[in-house]
């Protein structure tokens, strides 16, 4: 992989990485938080901001094939998450939760003086979204989520997700341990519709940070932190005012559409699209389909 770097002020320097069909990248540090955060950037400048958040296990590169799409129309990001991918680890773990994931965002936004942004967001990345509408809703312009747990429901969701945010589990501790190893292939098996075309380099790129302690500490911590926010938002999901475009995979075997019926039942201004032959993983399913239905609704 070449390396490049560019001065971008006195105070701060950017790293840009691309190899294959990974995405060029580079790192910024937060101004209030002042960690770093790994991001990638495409499009034209001059077009409407639109910021990409992964989910689990995953990181940016989980959106190889719709950001360059995307990019067409709009002025990509898609950031790693603190702990996962290039973005510096957290001071403790009890800040890996949604709320603080917002406020990275909101500082993300801030650093790269982004006022307002369309924010396309999955899995993990769904909530700490749902809550920068909630709490800043002068920063969104459209939302547009995916298979995510925005409530407390462990009755929608797999064995899986339910052993990671059980406090103290050692089952959950070991499903991480074990990635990228047994983890990595249930998550392929069961995360795609009919199995997993992803490039050899971003597989790679999964692997790799799925072995990282970092990593592994960052995911165990977040899940384990959840119900935190989850039972925050559940209180004032009807105070957003963001518009909302829900979109599922028919066929995700983590968690249950009926979530997403529930989401739209709940949350004002949001309406419900459903993929048919796509799994938990839509934007690696369908790249194609997602693309065109982000763009059409984002317009």
């Amino acid at each position: 992989m070449n390396t490049t770097y560019i001065q971008t002020s006195p105070e701060r320097i950017t790293s840009i990485e691309n190899s294959g069909h990974l995405l060029p990248t580079k790192s910024t540090k937060l101004e209030k938080e002042g960690i770093k955060i790994h991001f990638s950037e495409m499009g034209d400048p001059s077009k409407p901001p639109l910021i990409l958040l992964h989910g689990v296990p995953e990181n940016l590169q989980a959106w190889y094939a719709v950001a360059p799409r995307l990019a067409e129309k709009y002025h990509v990001f898609a950031l790693d998450w603190p702990g996962f991918g290039g973005s510096e680890p957290l001071s403790s773990t009890a800040l890996y939760n949604s709320q603080y994931f917002a406020e990275v965002l909101v500082d993300f936004m801030d650093t790269l003086d982004i006022p307002r942004a369309n924010i396309v967001a999955t899995d993990i990345g769904l909530l700490p979204a749902f809550l920068v509408g909630l709490e800043h809703p002068d920063r969104v312009l459209k939302l547009a989520v995916m298979d995510g747990i925005p409530f407390p429901r462990p009755e929608y969701v797999s064995w899986e997700l339910r052993s990671f945010a059980r406090k103290g589990s050692i089952l959950g501790k070991a499903l991480v341990n074990w990635f990228p190893g047994i983890s990595s292939k249930i998550a392929r098996f069961k995360g795609f519709y009919r199995g997993s075309s992803i490039p050899k380099e971003v597989r790679q790129a999964f692997d790799e940070d799925g072995n990282s302690k970092t990593n592994q500490e960052a995911l165990l911590s977040y899940f384990q932190n959840f119900h935190i926010s989850q039972a925050y938002f559940e209180k004032h999901a009807k105070k957003l005012k963001t518009q909302v475009l829900v979109i599922w995979g028919k066929q995700d075997h983590f968690i249950d559409k009926k979530l997403a019926y529930e989401i739209v039942s709940t949350v004002p201004n949001a309406k419900l699209k459903i993929i048919d032959k796509a799994g938990h993983y839509v934007h690696m399913d369908k790249p194609n389909e997602l693309t065109r239905i982000v763009s059409d609704y984002i317009g």
